[in-house]
């Protein structure tokens, strides 16, 4: 994560450095657009996500089989929201962005005897999600040049989860934190700013919950035992 950003900001140095003459004799969109105080706009997003699996090796299922739990890899989810953005000063402004995420998180389940063969096919465990995020960020913005400034963001917030289905293999709890950080650029329509960015976010906190009495006897009863968190 350090090496990213230190990446990010050499990108943003380089930038600065070469965009001098491209910012002359330049019409500027929404020229005074930046100097207001509050700013507020929607979010659209596309998002890929997924758990990352500790296993539980001293669980054994009633045919003394051992499971073993791994990532499915990154599953779609889509992202929709609002942004309130405060300025701070020149270049740094506080950023606000509650949003709903509908998506999935998947993973897949090898079984293994006591003498190490595996048994069957691969269960693969499809855990969806509907959740609401409010996350606040610090975004430090570049110069502007031209139409279009570049920009990093990092922050975090809180993420409830409203998606308690007791009927699915894997209960997840209702809370987790998280944190991200990324980058995008601002690029100054005559109407309206667009500004695509790219966000990297992990949770913080524990996001399987244990006390499932509803799988207790049954067949989804070792996709929970078998994960330690």
């Amino acid at each position: 994560m350090k090496k990213l950003l230190i990446i990010l900001t050499l990108l943003s140095i380089a930038f600065s450095a070469s965009a001098g003459s491209y910012d002359r004799n330049i019409i500027k969109n929404l020229p005074h657009v930046d100097k207001q105080r509050w700013h507020f706009g929607f979010i659209l997003g596309l998002g890929f996500g997924d758990f990352s699996a500790t296993p539980n090796d001293s669980y054994v299922d009633a045919d003394g089989n051992t499971w073993h739990a791994t990532s499915a890899g990154m599953s779609p989810a889509f992202n929709v929201g609002m942004i309130a953005d405060l300025r701070l000063v020149e270049y740094l402004n506080l950023r606000c962005t509650p949003s709903l995420s509908l998506g999935q998180k998947n993973l897949n389940y090898t079984t293994f005897t006591p003498d190490g063969r595996v048994v069957g096919e691969v269960n693969k465990v499809v855990t969806q999600y509907t959740s609401i995020e409010v996350p606040f960020y610090l975004k430090y913005s570049a110069k502007r040049y031209g139409n279009v400034r570049p920009y990093i963001i990092a922050g975090g917030g809180p993420f409830f989860n409203l998606n308690l289905d007791p009927e699915q293999p894997l209960l997840l709890n209702a809370f987790d934190v998280q944190i991200a950080f990324g980058f995008g650029i601002e690029i100054y329509t005559e109407y309206f700013k667009f500004c695509p960015e790219f966000k990297f976010g992990f949770g913080l906190l524990d996001q399987l919950n244990q006390n499932h009495p509803e799988i207790e006897g049954t067949t989804f009863e070792p996709y929970t035992r078998a994960v330690d968190k």
